[in-house]
Formats: structure tokens, sequence, C-alpha cells
């Protein structure tokens, strides 16, 4: 499930660098996307999760180097192109595959799902494994375009980051009730051993590893 967690990368490079409304865009051309919490490049500048995989000093090395690399790939990314920007996207993916070991790889994807809680239905590979129906697709859509506008109209201050928090878990918890008990399960399944570290969260604060 390599395809999984580039698609991770993407989510959270765009969400991350390049603004709302342009994640909101790309969220449309894949489906959804996972916005709120950060991808696996992110996850990688944790120091939590760098133990948790036990990435060695070069890996870190290459992870800080990718990081610095997609700030100055995406200052100007609002100019790119759709097939320009998804091949920058691709081309990040490709490089934090070629970071990690294959047991690392999978480690960090189960944390990422962690992370996603139920957004991570969004993706199609996760959707296929769960046997998400249209319906139910369309139902988690509609939560997180409504999550999204509320999103919009919250500040930057710390009070806005509580509300952030809040809002997350409360659209986390709707997008969980769309689904079956057994497909809760098989989300639990893919996610893993739960992650206890602490994982910086974007929007100001610091959380654990799992929704």
């Amino acid at each position: 499930m390599k395809r999984l967690v580039q698609l991770t990368v993407a989510a959270a490079v765009v969400m991350l660098a390049v603004g709302p409304a342009l994640a909101q865009e790309q969220q449309r051309q894949r489906g959804g996307g996972r916005g709120f919490g950060g991808g696996t490049l992110f996850l990688l500048t944790q120091k939590s999760v760098q133990e948790e995989l036990k990435l060695s000093e070069e890996q870190v090395k290459k992870v800080t180097e990718l990081q610095q690399k997609q700030r100055e790939v995406f200052q100007n990314f609002r100019d790119l192109s759709q097939e320009e920007r998804r091949e920058k996207m691709q081309e990040m993916a490709k490089a934090v595959d070629g970071i990690l070991k294959p047991q690392q790889l999978k480690r960090v994807k189960q944390i990422a799902l962690q992370r996603a809680g139920a957004r991570a239905v969004n993706d199609e590979e996760v959707a296929k494994a769960l046997n998400v129906t249209d319906e139910q697709k369309e139902k988690i859509r509609e939560i997180q375009r409504e999550s999204f506008e509320k999103m919009r109209e919250l500040g930057r201050d710390e009070e806005a980051a509580k509300k952030r928090q809040e809002l997350m878990k409360e659209t986390n918890e709707k997008m969980m009730g769309v689904l079956t008990a057994e497909q809760k399960s098989k989300l639990k399944e893919l996610q893993g051993e739960p992650f206890k570290g602490e994982i910086a969260n974007p929007f100001g604060g610091r959380r654990q590893g799992q929704n």
C-alpha cells in the first residue's frame, strides 16, 4: 500500500503549505483528502515519530533536507498548473519512500492513519479495504464540507486553535458514526498499534498521536 503513504504526503503538503482554499480544490479532485492533521513528511519531522521508527542520524538529516526542499518548492506553488502541482507532490512522496525502510514506511503509514481517524476513508485504497459505499462517501464528504466552512470562520489566536481541536474531534466522531461496526474494526486493524508519542498540532499546541 505504498500509494497510500504517497497520498498522505500529497494531502499534507497541500493543506500545510498552500492554504485551505487550494487544499479544498485538491480534495475535490481526489474525492477528499487528509486535511486536518499533517501527513507523512510532517510526521517524520516529529522527534517522537523519529524515535518510534528508530530513524538513523542520516535519515533524520535527509528528512530535514526534504522539509527544506518542500518549503522552497511550494513558495511558488500557486503559480503552477494543476499538472505541475501533481508532479511536485509525487516527487515529494517518492523522496519520502526513498528515505525509509519498508517496516518504517509501514509504521509511519499506520501513525498517519491514526491521526487521520475517519478521514482516512477519503483515500481510495482505505475506502476499498473497508468496503465504503457511495452513500457513505457522500455523507462523509458533506460532513467535511460543513467542517471546512466552520474552520474558515475561525481566527488564528489561541482560542481559535482550541476551537479547531474541538471541531476536528467533533468532525471525526460524526464521520465515524457513518461507518459500520465492521468497518470501524477494519480501520482499527489498518491503524496498527496505538502511537503514544506527542505530535505537534499544525494549528497550534500538541496532541497525542491518535484521534
